[in-house]
């Protein structure tokens, strides 16, 4: 009927295997405004960074929520350690779209 959801994307990235590099890959710096995104790693290592001093790493079993409100840069890499070694990877990310009373709000990162 007149009902949205607030699902507005599910990416699934894997599953596959990386060699060993010294290079790092995933997404360097980009932006996102007035929505959440869930990531949860099934397999491999992520580091987040944002322009709001959040960030952290997630590997196997963990899950992390970043809430890019009134705007945020980050990037999404795969950590140093895992690029190093090189191995199998699997993740997901929910994009959730925000009510519009909350699309302002500061962005913050929680793992």
């Amino acid at each position: 009927g007149n009902t949205l959801s607030p699902f507005l994307l599910l990416d699934h990235l894997g599953p596959g295997k990386i060699a060993p590099s010294i290079k790092r890959r995933g997404v360097n710096d980009h932006p996102h405004r007035g929505f959440e995104t869930v990531t949860l790693v099934y397999a491999g290592e992520l580091e987040h960074k944002d322009s709001s001093g959040g960030g952290g790493s997630i590997s196997a079993g963990d899950v992390q929520w970043m809430t890019a409100g009134a705007g945020v840069i980050h990037r999404e890499l795969f950590s140093e350690e895992f690029s190093k070694s090189g191995g199998a990877f699997e993740m997901i990310q929910l994009w959730v779209n925000l009510p519009a009373a909350d699309k302002m709000n500061s962005p913050r990162y929680q793992s």
